[in-house]
């Protein structure tokens, strides 16, 4: 069995703290598993890129990166473990013009208050009906699952409109952090798989990703609001089951803090 780095480790004094490496450990005590992976990465980042602009220090990153970059690498491997275990609880074809087949209508019954965390592999996010896919998306989520506390969004970069396509991804960063939900995306140029992981164990994948309805016929056609309106291309989505990759809100134990639910929610 494998053990976390300690905060004694961490802070010995001669290197500043980073707060993602204190985040991480406890993500990792609490059980949350893909975020501690992300926190992992973005301190690997922040240290490599400490070391390149002091080498004074590059001897003493090394040390760090060693020791993060191995237990990131052991938790990806306990993701891979669980997905390895799932097994599928509804295969769904849509045929082409369906109606009725909107995120809430397909996921909803997926998205409740066991899920913390959501990770979105979403290749295309370049043209307008993109985005608003994916802030339709981004809603249903978010209306659904009341502790949800952070949205990781892998895509391609834009290689038209790169500007453009990174206002629209901090716009909607902006909009989810004032519901006290983070959302962090990356840019993969090689990304070809669209699915969704759910932390609560729930894997969606989709062989068009998000984009599975026909363009609009009119600007303010049936549909603009109510994706159930929408007409669908034709498609497959299998969703599958593994174990959790986040504690249960009922698991919590005594003296640990509960989560709040986020700052869009009603109760």
């Amino acid at each position: 069995m494998t053990t976390s780095p300690n905060v004694a480790e961490v802070d010995d004094g001669e290197l500043p703290k980073l707060e993602a490496i204190i985040s991480a450990l406890k993500c990792e005590q609490t059980g949350h598993i893909m975020e501690a992976i992300l926190l992992y990465e973005e301190s690997i980042f922040k240290l490599s890129q400490m070391a390149d602009a002091e080498p004074s220090r590059r001897q003493l990153c090394g040390k760090y990166l060693k020791m993060y970059e191995a237990r990131a690498k052991q938790l990806r491997d306990q993701v891979k473990g669980h997905l390895h275990t799932s097994r599928m609880l509804d295969h769904i074809t849509i045929e082409q013009g369906a109606r009725g087949r909107s995120y809430q209508r397909l996921f909803g019954p997926y998205l409740d208050d066991a899920v913390r965390e959501a990770h979105l592999n979403e290749p295309h996010l370049t043209e307008p009906p993109h985005f608003r896919n994916l802030l339709n998306f981004f809603e249903v989520l978010v209306k659904n699952c009341r502790y949800l506390k952070y949205i990781r969004l892998t895509t391609r970069p834009d290689a038209t409109a790169p500007k453009n396509q990174l206002q629209m991804l901090q716009q909607m960063q902006s909009d989810l952090a004032g519901g006290n939900i983070q959302m962090n995306f990356q840019m993969d140029d090689s990304l070809h798989d669209r699915k969704i992981v759910l932390s609560s164990g729930v894997v969606i994948k989709i062989g068009r990703g998000l984009h599975y309805f026909e363009p609009m016929e009119g600007s303010y056609s049936l549909g603009l609001c109510d994706f159930d309106f929408r007409k669908c291309l034709a498609t497959e989505v299998d969703i599958w089951k593994c174990r959790p990759f986040a504690r249960r809100l009922k698991d919590t134990q005594e003296g640990e803090d509960r989560p709040e639910a986020h700052g869009y929610s009603s109760d």
